[in-house]
């Protein structure tokens, strides 16, 4: 967890949220008298609810199945911090020295967060590029989809050209009058 979440858990005295507890959730335990209490709108059927969660849990499989793309996103993470740690000490030094050399220390200072900020844009970015190849992907496994044997129909075809195309459909309508 986050250092924000362990300090309001430390100022309210909440305990940490980094325990999991595990739910066995089954259509026949929600008990009547609380059943009466709720509203019918409120409900959710657990069924869906399993669903939902076992989606979840599939999509998570496949964006964690390429754990070798998040040593991009810790990479940057960890840059970015550094960054953001080196302008924070410059500030302070800037704060600090004469007036004449703190121009240089803070314009050091904002290239430091210059940095920060493009190291956590470079995650997004390939995070973005990386959706967009699995749509397009996903795209073209539709489009190509070769036809299954349920789909195929069975029989003979001829190849005609426009002319002989139209020239047997006048035979037939010659043939109906």
């Amino acid at each position: 967890m986050s250092k924000r979440f362990r300090t309001l858990e430390n100022t309210f005295d909440i305990d940490s949220m980094a325990t999991e507890v595990e739910v066995d959730i089954e259509d026949s335990v929600l008990d009547e008298d609380i059943a009466d209490d709720i509203d019918d709108s409120l409900l959710v059927s657990t069924t869906a609810m399993k669903s939902a969660l076992e989606l979840a849990e599939q999509i998570d499989k496949q964006l964690s199945a390429a754990r070798s793309r998040d040593v991009h996103d810790d990479e940057m993470d960890e840059l970015a911090s550094l960054a953001i740690q080196a302008h924070r000490d410059l500030q302070d030094l800037g704060m600090n020295v004469e007036i004449r050399h703190a121009g240089e220390i803070f314009s050091s200072s904002s290239q430091m967060l210059k940095i920060a900020v493009d190291a956590k844009n470079s995650k997004v970015d390939k995070k973005l590029k990386m959706l967009k190849l699995q749509l397009d992907k996903l795209k073209m496994d539709r489009a190509y989809k070769p036809a299954t044997a349920s789909n195929a129909v069975e029989g003979k075809a001829t190849m005609l050209d426009r002319n002989e195309l139209l020239k047997q459909l006048g035979e037939i309508e010659d043939g109906t009058k």
